[in-house]
């Protein structure tokens, strides 16, 4: 069977069994035996509350952190000291400016960056003169994100969310035109305790963007990660010259993977990035 009609098939089924309070998901599972035939599967199963609770959550936390770059990225500063330097070259206003920057960035220290780029660009809109500017509409109107697939370890502590990001801008005079576009991004959930909420933080190994459709591309995504990581080094990354030895779902992933790895005592690697030849631990609001 193919991978679109596995996921058409089984989904139906799961949107009916979720009557049933005694039926535990099954996470995509189906969708990873199609593409790991030959190796050995480690999955789990998490009560439908737990899962859909956890689908919410995620999706939510997602657009939060669009919204926190939406509002407080001084793309205003910016331009003007862009124009201080450029077109005025005053250096006393440039100075100023760099100042009034470092102190809107000490008020909100964890929009400086956004090391995996999953935010930021669905924040800003471009001006016909190619200037960035915080986009004027709120978030949750023009931006729409799905959970569409998780993947847990053992105790649910630990998984694999796959998400679908659809940007649906309008088009404003003074703006350039946005293309409808679809993005399928992955993200590890970590809970230290069984009630606590997932925190999500950014897989960068591989990324998927279409223009206008939506149906095989969070299916796309799935394929690479359960078929592609295995083999993987990323020497320029916080993972070094580690090598990956195991898809996502395969027996060991979420224990072996140097995703799992400790960087301290309180650390895992996959918290953490590496910019410039430098560690940091992601440090995005939400």
């Amino acid at each position: 069977m193919e991978l679109k009609s596995l996921m058409e098939k089984y989904g139906n089924n799961m949107e009916r069994k979720k009557k049933n309070k005694d039926y535990l998901v099954f996470v995509i599972i189906i969708l990873i035996v199609s593409c790991n035939k030959n190796n050995q599967l480690e999955t789990y199963k998490v009560s439908p509350m737990l899962y859909e609770f956890d689908k919410k959550t995620i999706a939510e936390a997602y657009l939060k952190n669009i919204e926190y770059y939406r509002l407080h990225y001084p793309y205003d500063l910016e331009l003007k000291q862009e124009k201080a330097v450029q077109v005025l070259k005053d250096s006393t206003a440039e100075r100023l400016l760099s100042e009034q920057l470092e102190r809107h960035f000490q008020q909100y220290p964890k929009v400086k960056r956004d090391p995996a780029n999953f935010y930021k660009p669905h924040a800003y809109r471009i001006l016909t003169t190619n200037d960035m500017v915080s986009s004027p509409i709120p978030t949750y109107k023009q931006v729409f994100v799905s959970t569409d697939s998780i993947i847990y370890n053992k105790d649910a502590s630990l998984c694999i969310a796959f998400l679908c990001v659809e940007d649906n801008f309008d088009d404003i005079e003074g703006l350039e035109k946005y293309d409808h576009t679809f993005s399928a991004e992955a993200m590890v959930g970590y809970r230290k305790h069984p009630k606590d909420t997932l925190r999500t933080y950014p897989m960068t190994f591989f990324r998927l963007m279409a223009y206008d459709q939506k149906k095989s591309i969070v299916g796309d995504l799935i394929r690479l990660y359960t078929t592609k990581l295995k083999g993987t080094v990323q020497s320029w990354s916080i993972y070094g010259e580690n090598r990956f030895n195991h898809n996502v779902g395969e027996k060991g992933f979420f224990t072996e993977s140097p995703l799992f790895m400790k960087y301290n005592d309180s650390t895992y690697y996959f918290q953490m990035y590496r910019a410039l030849g430098k560690d940091y631990r992601y440090d995005y609001p939400y």
